[in-house]
């Protein structure tokens, strides 16, 4: 009878710790699947632990009066909000595109990985590096293009050159924009040009969780965008280049330390701007602005006294 006993008592812990090790993993998964958006879920695409810009409960005073038609100025540290006009609004973006061109390349390739250019890629106009059917560049040197001169054949290289084809780029740049939470978004082109079928859009507010994304996962980019003016050697596989950043804060507003600038009739002009001072970085986008280079400054000045 004690046996039979000792027999039930041990059964019954068995039974207990195989109920324990299946109640916490079954917490484990459904904890997981909360950092999943049900966006991501349905589309069967990789999830990330999502990030976005926080709104910060106040009241803001003597906020600058802008014409652009989209802003979201935040504190990359902690997400804070410091200005937001519009910034769920959908929008043409222009070269802003090309921020998550450079990401998809990088996601796929190495920074001294080579790309044959196609007589296609040279055909983009009106803003490139000039480069030539059959020279061979790198994806560093591509990258300087498209931070220095917004150059639409270096990005037509990258789509055309990172994973099968084309089509399956910009796919994945799709998907990308649907992985990291970008509701308001949609790429056409690697490029940002307007085209008959549609432009390519997003708001202020993507843009923001894209660039802190790429930051901070690729932050070479930074060092590439603060670039303000370099020299590629003529080489056995292509010409020289020389290039000066089109980011005119760059060399005005102390701490901006890039990011991508764009421009096209529909879109107007757009920025996305990285400013770095005193231990603190702010993000800035802005898009249909008048006068981008005034607005991002009245904004940095605004934002930078908020986190006074």
């Amino acid at each position: 009878m004690r046996k039979f006993a000792i027999y039930i008592l041990q059964v019954t812990v068995l039974v207990l710790v195989v109920f324990g090790v299946l109640f916490f993993a079954v917490f484990r998964i459904n904890q997981r699947q909360e950092l999943i958006s049900p966006v991501a879920k349905e589309e069967k695409v990789l999830s990330l632990n999502q990030w976005f810009p926080r709104e910060v409960l106040g009241v803001f005073t003597g906020m600058p009066n802008i014409t652009a038609k989209s802003a979201l100025f935040f504190n990359t540290k902690n997400g804070d909000i410091l200005y937001s006009k519009n910034a769920k609004e959908k929008l043409p973006i222009a070269s802003l595109t090309k921020v998550m061109t450079v990401l998809i390349a990088l996601e796929h390739k190495n920074l001294d990985d080579k790309y044959l250019v196609s007589r296609q890629a040279t055909e983009m106009e009106p803003d490139e590096m000039i480069l030539l059917p059959g020279e061979t560049l790198t994806l560093r040197e591509l990258l300087y293009g498209i931070f220095l001169v917004s150059a639409n054949d270096a990005a037509e290289v990258l789509a055309e050159g990172t994973v099968i084809s084309r089509d399956e780029f910009l796919k994945l740049m799709n998907e990308k924009a649907i992985q990291l939470g970008m509701k308001d978004t949609k790429f056409v082109n690697p490029t940002g040009l307007d085209e008959d079928s549609g432009s390519s859009y997003s708001s202020t507010f993507d843009l923001a969780i894209l660039t802190r994304h790429i930051i901070k996962n690729y932050p070479e980019v930074v060092e590439i965008s603060k670039t303000e003016h370099i020299i590629l050697p003529l080489t056995d596989t292509h010409q020289d280049y020389e290039m000066y950043s089109g980011i005119n804060l760059l060399t005005t507003y102390p701490g901006v330390v890039g990011f991508k600038t764009g421009f096209t009739p529909e879109a107007g002009l757009t920025l996305i701007t990285l400013a770095r001072k005193d231990g603190q970085e702010i993000i800035g986008v802005l898009l249909g602005s008048d006068n981008r280079r005034e607005e991002a400054r009245e904004l940095l000045d605004y934002s930078f006294a908020e986190l006074k």
